[in-house]
């Protein structure tokens, strides 16, 4: 299927400002038409963009009836165009994209109540824009605090919370930030681990920037600290979620561990991580991080800390 179609450049203002083309009623409802078919998950399309001469790879975001275009800067700013700007675009979307025409991996029984650890060795652990949006939903669940959350806590800015921005928006921004499902993408926010093809857990770690709320509603990171808020070298480790049926096996030790390696191998001078002494819960315990070679450098209150790697 080809729609070629002209609209408005339009600014979203969340943790970084992004730019979307809105699809027109119309080429959304034939675009609707075949999305069962060619959705991975959350009523996103993987679709391919043109605009003059530029086409790229991206997925179409459903929205208030019709989809979104998110327009990347590296298609944007060539092209000279803002908010406001009237742009010319055709998308191309298989009926089915070629990835569902290669045999599933096998899926492992979801297992019940067991405790038995789980190794580092038989964990996979890849960066999450190798991973799915399906993969993502099946580890967030999608009800309780993480579904919700979809590991936005740090990255709200002001007067936003999960009641103000609902769990499709804060769900949408974790698949912007991951690049989930386009392995091609230069930059991610995470960790997916999977154990014999299951996702079974995840590990948001990236430039301790990237998180507004983290820089100004919470002290544990600066209390009696000279630190740079705005320093993009040092990174931060600031979720872990589990997937139901496999906590407490040791899944977050083996993020934990990966997580430095990723941070390291993306030009971060340092990564720290900000345990919980009597709730791990998402942040993770001082056990966590301890495991994976961090080391304490600061103690802000009865129930937290700071823990580092210097590379």
């Amino acid at each position: 299927m080809h729609q070629s179609f002209s609209g408005e450049v339009i600014e979203w203002r969340g943790p970084a400002p992004y730019f979307f083309v809105p699809v027109p009623e119309e080429e959304g409802d034939a675009l609707r038409a075949v999305a069962s078919a060619a959705s991975y998950g959350w009523g996103m399309l993987p679709i391919r963009a043109r605009i003059g001469s530029t086409e790229w790879k991206t997925s179409l975001y459903p929205k208030d009836g019709s989809y979104l275009l998110p327009l990347k800067d590296a298609v944007r700013k060539p092209h000279g165009l803002d908010a406001g700007d009237t742009v010319d675009v055709r998308l191309m979307l298989d009926a089915l994209p070629e990835r569902e025409k290669r045999p599933a991996p096998p899926r492992m029984p979801r297992p019940s109540g067991s405790r038995e650890p789980i190794a580092a060795e038989q964990l996979t652990i890849v960066p999450a824009n190798q991973a799915t949006a399906e993969d993502l939903k099946a580890i967030f669940g999608t009800s309780g605090d993480t579904a919700r959350c979809s590991c936005q806590r740090f990255r709200m800015l002001p007067k936003e919370s999960w009641a103000s921005e609902g769990p499709e928006e804060l769900a949408a921004r974790l698949r912007d930030q991951t690049a989930c499902g386009n392995p091609e993408a230069k930059t991610t926010s995470g960790l997916v681990a999977y154990l014999d093809g299951e996702p079974v857990g995840w590990c948001a770690v990236a430039s301790r920037a990237d998180h507004p709320r983290l820089r100004r509603d919470n002290r544990v990171p600066w209390l009696g600290r000279n630190e740079d808020k705005a320093d993009r070298t040092v990174w931060a480790v600031t979720c872990f979620v589990t997937r139901v049926g496999y906590r407490r096996r040791g899944i977050s030790r083996a993020l934990a561990r990966a997580a430095a390696d990723f941070a390291r191998e993306r030009g971060a001078r340092a990564v720290e991580g900000y345990p919980d002494f009597v709730d791990g819960g998402s942040v993770g315990t001082l056990g966590t991080f301890a495991d994976a070679g961090f080391v304490e450098v600061s103690r802000p209150g009865k129930r937290r800390a700071v823990l580092r790697i210097d590379f």
